[in-house]
């Protein structure tokens, strides 16, 4: 009993003193802890910010020094995460803090939201460090010939993942997700692809593509490029391939022609991709047909008596390059506009031109003074090569170049509080009905697409507001028009 006695007394002054130590230790932590000095949310571009663990820190509650931080996962499982193989696993920093020792933590969070806490960073708030690095999730490439000129089908229409589309390819960016929730609208839709790429953690292809239907683009979008089924692939037994390149070996077109054999490897025959009646040297009729469809509207010529375009004993399944020359430098005319909504635009007028003279005395049945402007001077002329596409912006920059995109009328006379509506009945001096000097500005509004020839203009549209007031210094007075294509 009384060993009994002596024992529990040992045990229990033991226990005391330990809990005294771990008293005094919890203390001296609390006194030899971190403190945050700063903390801030990250403004930065945010896709610069996606980072990859190192896996020499472990991620923590709060930074790691602070008191009563908490791990969240260990080195063991940041190492594992740094090789993961799915971008899901991706991280994305957002807050920066500061301790009064110096150190440098980010808060992080990965991209499936199973991981969210703070990494030592260290010491330096400028680049990430210590247990932090910065990480391309994605990396563009080069698109192929072939993909180039590939038609495309979604192979898995409708809302699973495979079926979809996305902003930016899936899981390579925070919170960045899909175009679209259902493609089984788009089961038959053709599309091409513009750009290319790898996603880094899976080594998978992904594709952006485009509707070919260019009215409809809410499926545009990226996806992987096994998720595409080709509508033009090559038929080795069947067809050729062909390349158009430009001199310096660039494709400027691909497409497959049927050669009329049965087998990968056999001869071609005369008379179906060379030898005309009236020339054995040159493409026959339908192979120069589609070769001239490919480069319509790329500035490009392929001729089939180019002696480096003679190319003999052509098998299917080959591939058959040919090289293609530019045209001629082609200065467009633009012809300016005036919008009238839903109904036909109408052509301004040239100011000092007949047709000026006509519509302000009135000798034609709709003769409008309003729509007599000034144009300015074309010092950079809209020009490229013959037949090359232009496109609508195109039209726009070189509008903007020539401090064109705002016209404005000669000075015209309304009745007092007149609205734009009226413009039609305006004259060109005061009368007992039209009291009031104004002139009309008109500012562009859109443009169309084209190709850029010196016999066919480029149509630029305004948009018309009156503005009360003679124009005593029209800012494009006495300026030489220039090529534009008004009369």
């Amino acid at each position: 009993m009384q060993s009994s006695l002596k024992k529990s007394l040992y045990l229990g002054l033991a226990a005391l003193s330990f809990a005294s130590v771990a008293a005094v230790s919890t203390t001296a932590s609390a006194k030899s802890a971190a403190k945050v000095t700063s903390d801030k949310v990250l403004t930065t571009d945010a896709t610069k910010r996606n980072v990859n663990l190192t896996g020499t820190n472990a991620i923590y509650s709060k930074p790691g020094t602070v008191k009563g931080a908490k791990v969240v996962a260990t080195t063991t499982t940041a190492k594992n995460l740094n090789k993961s193989t799915t971008s899901r696993e991706n991280f994305r920093a957002y807050r920066v803090a500061k301790t009064n020792r110096g150190s440098i933590y980010y808060k992080v969070v990965s991209y499936n939201k199973v991981y969210r806490g703070w990494v030592y960073g260290g010491k330096s708030a400028d680049t990430f460090a210590g247990g932090l690095t910065s990480y391309d999730t994605f990396k563009e490439g080069t698109l192929t010939a072939d993909q180039k000129s590939g038609n495309y089908k979604l192979a898995n229409p409708g809302k699973t993942e495979a079926g979809l589309t996305y902003k930016q390819p899936a899981w390579t960016q925070y919170k960045i997700g899909k175009t679209i929730a259902d493609t089984t609208a788009y089961k038959d839709a053709t599309f091409s692809v513009d750009k290319v790429g790898t996603r880094t953690r899976e080594g998978d292809t992904w594709v952006h593509v485009v509707n070919q239907n260019t009215a409809d683009t809410k499926a545009d979008g990226w996806i992987l490029l096994s998720n595409l089924t080709q509508t033009n692939a090559l038929n080795e037994a069947t067809q050729v391939k062909v390349n158009i390149v430009d001199l310096s070996g660039n494709t400027i077109k691909s497409f497959n022609y049927n050669v009329g054999t049965t087998a990968k490897g056999a001869a071609v025959a005369d008379n179906v991709l060379y030898g005309s009646a009236t020339n054995p040297q040159d493409f026959t009729a339908a192979f120069n047909q589609a070769v001239t469809a490919a480069t319509n509207g790329t500035g490009y010529t392929v001729a089939g008596t180019d002696t480096v375009n003679r190319v003999a004993n052509i098998k299917s399944g080959s591939t058959l390059t040919l090289y293609a020359k530019k045209g001629d430098q082609a200065i467009t005319p633009i012809t300016a506009y005036k919008d009238n909504g839903t109904d036909a635009a109408t052509q301004l007028i040239k100011s000092g031109s007949a047709a000026a003279t006509a519509a302000n005395t009135g000798t034609t049945a709709d003769s409008n003074p309003s729509l007599v402007v000034t144009l300015p001077t074309m010092t950079t002329p809209f020009s490229g090569v013959a037949g090359a596409n232009y496109s609508s912006a195109d039209v726009q920059s070189n509008l903007t170049a020539n401090k064109a995109t705002t016209l404005n009328s000669q000075t015209i006379y309304l009745p007092a509080n007149a609205t734009i509506a009226d413009v039609a009945n305006s004259t060109t001096a005061k009368s007992d009905d039209n009291t009031t000097a104004y002139h009309v500005v008109y500012t562009f509004n859109k443009a169309y697409t084209g190709q850029y020839s010196a016999a066919t203009p480029a149509k630029a549209v305004y948009t018309a507001t009156l503005a009360t007031g003679a124009l005593d210094a029209n800012p494009n007075a006495g300026a030489a028009t220039g090529a534009w294509g008004n009369n």
